[in-house]
């Protein structure tokens, strides 16, 4: 019996980055019984003919066409039945805990108006309205036979359903977020995420985490396997060559902008991080013809 690893074994045996939605069309004609799945990440499976049964280790799903189910990372075992159509066919989302926590931080302020208690489960069943339905046939439309999308229209295709769910059942919705399993993670990357153009230490986000600084980068360390210091680095900078690629932005008017309270070092850190001043690197882009 073969096991797969998704969505691995569908990028090459590669793992897709933490911020990187898989969509996949996937098409059969023929049933398969208990295959062996390993879900490295979380998966939104859109079935469209066909029935689909999920087993994990304390729970079953059975999906049938017309529905659309959120599967939780972990080992299950699947079987997909023709149940009387000539192809087994379903449109597959895969996203990492990471997508779903900016997810839930980019709009945290609809989410927040309705977040009633949810109960642990690996999964989630809806029923495909009007709405999902063109969803999918827009998807089809768009990915064509064997087709992908850029990265920038996959995340913002998963961001359209997760926003669709939400809005349509707002307290099953969020059952979903069993998916990022640790609040504690989320409260991490909220607090650090949302201080990158902040002169704010290690100290202070440890602070605002309500946890030891020790504490803060063991459990920072986990989550990004880097330290606070290298990840708020290379996101200030880079945040900084993103600003310098503009007209409207000069070297000297965006340390502050990037948490740096003065030019000088701001300077010397960019120049070990990109290997030219900012003020270089500003020219080579801005004369670059497009």
């Amino acid at each position: 019996m073969n096991t797969y690893y998704l969505p691995d074994d569908l990028l090459g045996n590669s793992a897709p980055r933490p911020d990187e939605v898989v969509i996949r069309y996937y098409n059969s004609d023929q049933d398969s019984v208990k295959n062996r799945i390993v879900l490295n990440q979380n998966m939104i499976n859109l079935l469209v003919s066909g029935k689909k049964t999920i087993i994990y280790p304390d729970a079953t799903a059975v999906v049938n066409a017309g529905e659309l189910v959120v599967l939780s990372t972990g080992n299950v075992l699947t079987s997909e039945l023709l149940a009387g159509t000539d192809q087994f066919t379903s449109i597959l989302f895969y996203f990492s805990n990471e997508v779903f926590s900016r997810f839930l931080i980019k709009y945290e302020h609809l989410l927040k108006q309705n977040t009633p208690k949810a109960h642990k489960q690996p999964f989630l069943i809806f029923r495909q309205n009007s709405f999902i339905k063109h969803f999918i046939a827009s998807l089809q439309t768009m990915l064509g036979s064997g087709g992908t999308l850029p990265a920038e229209i996959r995340l913002l295709r998963i961001e359209e359903l997760l926003l669709y769910l939400f809005q349509s059942d707002p307290e099953r919705f969020h059952a979903i977020e069993i998916l990022t399993r640790d609040k504690q993670q989320l409260q991490i990357k909220k607090v650090v995420e949302s201080q990158i153009g902040q002169p704010t230490t290690v100290d202070d986000l440890a602070f605002l985490c309500h946890m030891s600084t020790s504490t803060f980068k063991r459990k920072f360390s986990k989550i990004y396997n880097t330290s606070p210091q290298k990840w708020l680095l290379s996101r200030r900078l880079e945040l900084a060559a993103d600003l310098l690629k503009s007209f409207d932005e000069s070297p000297s008017g965006i340390y502050m902008k990037v948490g740096y309270q003065n030019h000088s070092s701001f300077s010397e850190a960019f120049r070990n991080y990109f290997g030219s001043t900012p003020s270089d690197f500003q020219q080579k882009h801005l004369n670059v013809t497009p």
